[in-house]
């Protein structure tokens, strides 16, 4: 069971921010590039190939959504350089700095059986085998060896290690997660939250 990847996002990472429907942020926009109106993007995605079959994205800054279409794609080291359509020059393309690159969720890579899309893990309500509710899974961390699910709750967060002998089931339908908490699970750190606050492997 897994939560592949810096490729998805919940119902816009993380939930809905002025667009119906869900969608998957692939990509963020760095900088302008050159004088055509080019835009250099960051890959936000495991599947960065998924590029140069790009037909149309949505754009999404400052929570306002348009959708664009992709006039070009070509690779400079590991960021793509995007041309869209509707942008002719260095200055439109600065305008775009910091916005994502969506796709349609009817437009994600399915994913092997017991892989799960981080949009798909976010938000779920966290339950031991016991029954205690821990929280709700706030923030997927990437790590070497596998992802950290940061778990929040209204008294502490937890951070659970998504590996097998802890994340026992997960179920996006439901909307649980189901762990198994070893007392002395030294991956795990429990703090108090201060009062102003408000991988299983792929």
């Amino acid at each position: 069971m897994g939560s592949s990847s810096r490729s998805a996002s919940p119902d816009l990472r993380p939930g809905g921010r002025g667009l119906p429907g869900r969608a998957l942020v692939v990509g963020r926009v760095l900088r302008p590039h050159g004088v055509r109106g080019e835009v250099k993007v960051r890959p936000e995605t495991d599947f960065p190939e998924r590029f140069t079959r790009l037909r149309e994205v949505l754009v999404r800054r400052d929570d306002r959504t348009e959708v664009r279409t992709v006039e070009g794609v070509r690779w400079q080291g590991p960021t793509v350089l995007v041309k869209l359509a509707g942008v002719e020059d260095p200055e439109a393309a600065r305008a775009l700095a910091g916005a994502d690159l969506l796709v349609p969720w009817e437009e994600r890579v399915p994913l092997p059986p017991g892989t799960y899309y981080v949009g798909e893990v976010l938000g779920l309500t966290v339950r031991t085998t016991s029954g205690e509710v821990l929280g709700t899974v706030t923030e997927v961390l990437r790590g070497a060896a596998h992802d950290v699910y940061r778990v929040t709750g209204p008294e502490a967060e937890v951070l659970l290690p998504a590996i097998r002998p802890v994340v026992r089931a997960i179920d996006p339908a439901a909307g649980t997660m189901t762990v198994e908490v070893p007392p002395d699970l030294p991956a795990i750190r429990r703090r108090t939250r201060t009062p102003d606050r408000s991988r299983t492997p792929v």
